[in-house]
């Protein structure tokens, strides 16, 4: 009966036993078992998208640099080129870019057919010198195909409408995009332009439009010059008028005509080295430039004709003070405040004087009122030179230029403000346009004009005299 009893709980526990191992097993088991991968559909129908095949690359400008001693410059971030160098342009996918114009796709359209383009803007005549092509696979049936492009930025007569966009208003060193295209304003998209939300580049092309160097060393030219100008309007008669009466100081005044011609001199030798760094024209003189060159020297011809047939003063013109003037100029003007505080003293004395004479005595009177207007100029003179010696540099030269035997005439000012206006639009007109400025017939007339004024007014001085 025992035994029977132990029967049943014998097989339970053996049972359980054998569901305990069977478990683990199981796990194993189903561990091992590979899981097929889902179909496309089962795929598409979970929402995961499957991993997309490589495409070929878009075509795009990549890479740009300079070409220097038979090679080319790679790895470089930053690229700094100048007219008259030669640059390399890496193009992607060339054949690709020109199937995709469609109709818009030129008659000749192989790569020696491009153009270069900078900042959007075709430079004609600028053409490919030399090109080479390397292909690279991206997966067994995408290759992508990287053509070089070899370019002289040469500026001839088809490239110069481009090149005056690119170069006017010149700065030192100006920000460029580069990118390819054909004739008939087909351009490649270029990835060295900036990306508008980061504002980076892939890489940084800068063009210099005028070069330190040759800049410097001209600039240091006509500096040397310009001072040894001034120096010698100081300490000769390069610009002065040797006719007409002495300043103050002893010296004889600047002549406006001749200041003139110096005036345009300058500013024509300067604006024509300044267009050939930029541009590296030798032939930027026009007909306008002639013309005004002409008006100044027959301004300056004019006036020395003139001032020929004066007598020149052999001794000082009555101005010239006692004192001597080759001290400081604040020496000079106390030693003048002190004469004319004499001269104003012997003055009031002779009119003390004439109180004392009778009436009668014609003589002694006379001889006092000759003696009184001899110490009225002489006082005269001395405040003319005291304000004379009081003034600055610049305004003893306006005066100069301005007055006529001491006297502000308008026919000088009005020669003398065209001469300004006239050298500010010249000024203007070379940095904005890059070329010398073509006055018209009817401006050049009116400065002629002016100037005939200027020498015409000289003729009756001359007859006075």
């Amino acid at each position: 009966m025992k035994q029977q009893r132990l029967r049943p709980c014998l097989l339970f526990l053996i049972s359980a036993c054998g569901l305990v191992l069977r478990f683990p097993l199981a796990q194993i088991a189903a561990e091992e078992t590979p899981v097929p991968s889902p179909t496309p559909a089962v795929t598409g129908a979970a929402g995961i998208s499957p991993t997309p095949p490589p495409t070929p690359e878009p075509p795009s400008v990549r890479w740009v640099g300079v070409h220097n001693r038979a090679k080319e410059q790679r790895d470089v971030n930053v690229t700094y080129a100048q007219r008259g160098d030669v640059i390399w342009v890496d193009i992607i996918n060339f054949k690709a870019w020109v199937d995709s114009l469609g109709d818009k796709k030129p008659p000749n359209h192989d790569v020696k057919d491009l153009i270069l383009y900078l900042n959007h803007i075709p430079l004609k005549g600028v053409s490919p010198i030399y090109w080479h092509e390397t292909e690279w696979k991206i997966a067994p049936s995408v290759k992508t195909i990287d053509t070089t492009v070899g370019f002289s930025l040469v500026r001839n007569e088809n490239s110069k409408p481009g090149w005056a966009h690119l170069l006017n208003e010149p700065v030192f060193v100006r920000q460029a995009i580069v990118s390819v295209g054909f004739e008939n304003g087909e351009e490649m998209n270029s990835e060295l332009a900036r990306d508008k939300k980061t504002g980076q580049k892939d890489q940084q092309f800068y063009l210099t439009i005028i070069p330190k160097f040759r800049t410097a060393f001209g600039l240091l030219v006509i500096l040397v010059a310009l001072i040894a100008f001034f120096a010698l309007a100081r300490y000769t008669h390069i610009i002065r008028d040797a006719t007409a009466p002495r300043r103050p100081d002893g010296q004889r005044p600047y002549s406006l005509a001749r200041g003139q011609m110096a005036f345009w001199f300058f500013l024509v030798i300067a604006s024509y080295f300044f267009l050939w760094i930029v541009t590296g024209d030798m032939d930027t003189l026009n007909t306008s430039v002639l013309g005004l060159i002409g008006i100044s020297a027959g301004t300056a011809l004019g006036s020395a004709f003139v001032d020929a047939a004066k007598p020149v003063p052999a001794g000082p013109s009555g101005n010239t003070p006692i004192v001597d003037v080759t001290r400081p100029h604040l020496e000079v003007l106390a030693e003048l405040t002190k004469l004319r505080a004499d001269t104003q003293k012997e003055l009031e004395a002779l009119q003390k004087a004439r109180t004392l004479i009778a009436p009668s005595d014609k003589h002694a009177l006379d001889n006092n009122e000759r003696q009184q207007n001899e110490v009225r100029e002489r006082l005269a003179n001395y405040r003319w030179q005291s304000a004379y010696f009081a003034w600055p540099t610049w305004k003893g030269v306006m005066y100069d230029l301005l007055a006529e035997n001491n006297l502000i005439s308008f026919h000088r000012f009005q020669i003398f403000v065209w001469t300004l206006i006239l050298g500010i639009m010249f000024v203007a007109s070379v940095y904005n346009e890059l070329a010398m400025p073509e006055f018209s017939a009817t401006l050049l007339g009116l400065l002629g004009i002016s100037a005939g004024t200027y020498v015409g007014f000289k003729l009756p001085e001359t007859k006075v005299q």
